[in-house]
């Protein structure tokens, strides 16, 4: 009987030895051309946007249910540690991960490709990508490159049975959520559900990254994410967001959200919090429950975020501003309302004034966001845009170039009339143009764009706002220092 239990007791011995066994190593890929890029959801652009490094949040969120369920995970964030393809080489060497997972994006994918090939050359791990990009051309993406899979949309739950099934060597065909390469083609997998409680996914194994290279603009203090929701019901016809994280609004309660803010502070050390969202104002309660709970637990820290401009008002941005929250990024896109309907934004110029208003009035910095080149955009619809934003005065803005990106709708309409100048995926950055149409030339909107910059950057007014706000002769040498940089990467190169 003692012999016959042991029998039965091996195979789930040796499964554990197995798991411990299986190696797998979560990457953020070298620096494109020599550009450092963030590649984070629909986030994609070079690091020099206000020359903050941001932490791949998904890669530790996708470690911690890893390592949850056995698995020795490593993760290797080139762009924060400044690491080149020589040292990722030396990483496979010394770890020899049996799972790759791969994050990527539209403008870094070909660089993306030379890393996959270098590590297939000195490995047979399984290696999968992650990311928008890949989301949106699998089919592509699989026959361009050596990866193995795709894993497609939200990627914790995917790569999780992606994981086990290697490790069980089980048909791949199970998998939800993946496409793969097979002896028959390239095979699309059905896809996953969404997951419906964010509650479930363990805090991001931030003890992996190096924590203290994610900076803020200006100060350079440590700061990272928290996912606080997914999810995007609106219809805007050039974002990513819903294709990835689909469009009914999941939302973490505000006890989880709160308990990982307390391990952030407590275990590392960081009091500068990014609430990561879609959307972060879209739930009104929700907003306010979250509030009234950092102010419950006495915590303090300083957090930012995201809204809608239609999305907001004056009591709820006092009440953020007094639980930490000092500055709020807003999707204006266009100063024209026609140009705002054409991108079924569907907010309007009066919402956004007010937005900007009120956020003042709560002593909330902004930060406005505005995209160039949209559909039905012309010289003078981009120089009412830059007067409006003028006027509006915001703490910061950032202009953006239009990019159709794979998967959206503008992608789409972009092809149908035949606006791209390229199909090289390395142009498709939100720094430069790309685009052709009948109302506005590429060489226009390069100009207007340069423009933009100095039309809101160079202004006596902004200039004299700037050195009221700096605190001490380091940060003020700080923010010119990154000012010449962000001119550099952003406005000239």
């Amino acid at each position: 009987m003692v012999n016959s239990k042991r029998k039965e007791e091996n195979p789930d011995k040796k499964r554990i030895l197995d798991q411990r066994k299986m190696k797998i190593l979560i990457i953020n890929p070298p620096a494109s051309n020599g550009i450092k890029y963030i590649r984070e959801g629909r986030c994609e652009q070079r690091l020099s946007s206000f020359q903050y490094v941001m932490i791949p949040i998904s890669l530790p969120s996708i470690a911690a249910v890893l390592r949850k369920n056995g698995f020795s995970v490593t993760i290797q964030d080139c762009i924060a540690d400044n690491q080149s393809i020589d040292h990722v080489k030396n990483q496979i060497k010394l770890h020899q991960p049996q799972l790759v997972i791969i994050n990527t994006s539209t403008a870094t994918f070909n660089n993306d490709k030379t890393t996959i090939k270098a590590m297939k050359e000195l490995s047979d791990a399984h290696i999968a990508a992650i990311g928008t990009h890949v989301t949106a051309l699998p089919e592509k993406s699989l026959n361009q490159s050596e990866l193995n899979s795709v894993i497609r949309r939200e990627p914790e739950l995917t790569a999780l049975e992606l994981a086990i099934s290697l490790r069980d060597n089980k048909d791949l065909k199970n998998v939800q959520g993946i496409s793969y390469k097979s002896k028959n083609g390239t095979i699309n997998n059905p896809d996953r559900p969404f997951m419906e409680n964010l509650d479930d996914l363990p805090y991001p194994a931030r003890d992996l990254v190096s924590n203290q290279k994610y900076t803020m603009p200006l100060s350079n203090k440590p700061y990272t994410l928290l996912i606080s929701s997914r999810g995007c019901p609106y219809d805007c016809i050039f974002c990513t967001a819903n294709q990835y994280y689909g469009k009914k609004l999941r939302l973490r309660s505000p006890k989880n959200i709160l308990n990982e803010i307390e391990e952030i502070i407590e275990k590392h050390n960081i009091y500068d919090i990014a609430m990561w969202s879609d959307t972060f104002t879209l739930n009104r309660n929700f907003v306010v429950e979250v509030c009234e709970e950092i102010l419950r637990r006495g915590l303090k820290f300083n957090w930012m975020t995201n809204s809608r401009v239609d999305k907001i008002d004056p009591e709820l941005l006092k009440l953020m501003k007094k639980s930490g929250c000092w500055i709020i990024s807003y999707g204006v896109e266009s100063g024209v309302q026609e140009i705002i309907d054409n991108i079924k934004k569907g907010t309007n110029i009066d919402q956004t004034r007010n937005a900007f208003k009120w956020s003042k009035e709560a002593g909330v910095e902004t930060t406005a966001h505005i995209v160039l080149g949209l559909p039905g955009d012309t010289k003078e619809t981009i120089q009412q845009t830059i007067d409006f934003i003028i006027k509006l005065d915001p703490d910061y803005t950032q202009f953006y170039c239009a990019i159709p990106f794979p998967g959206t709708e503008f992608y789409q309409m972009a092809i149908e009339n035949d606006w791209l100048i390229t199909n090289d995926w390395n142009r498709f950055e939100i720094n430069q143009p790309i685009l052709n149409t009948k109302l506005l030339s590429n060489e226009e909107l390069k100009k207007a764009k340069k423009q933009a910059f100095k039309s809101f950057y160079l202004r006596p007014n902004y200039a004299l706002k700037v050195f009221k706000r700096t605190k001490s002769p380091k940060q003020l040498t700080n923010t010119i220092m990154q000012g010449i940089n962000f001119a550099k990467e952003w406005v000239y190169k």
